[in-house]
């Protein structure tokens, strides 16, 4: 017999909260969503933020020379 059951997908770790942005921000992401350039509201968000921090970081890196 073979089994059914599908592997767990590796999650990432996840935190809930609530972010407030004015409605300008959110209008103009919203759009983008409906450009497809984002999958969701959400995916948007984490995309803009991961790339903020990793200019951050690159930032800081160069700052220590």
């Amino acid at each position: 017999m073979v089994s059914k059951k599908r592997p767990k997908k590796a999650k990432l770790n996840e935190r809930q909260f609530v972010l407030r942005l004015p409605e300008y921000q959110a209008t103009f992401l919203d759009h983008l969503v409906e450009l497809e350039m984002f999958k969701s509201l959400n995916e948007s968000i984490v995309k803009i933020i991961t790339v903020f921090i990793s200019d951050l970081e690159k930032t800081a890196k160069e700052a220590k020379k």
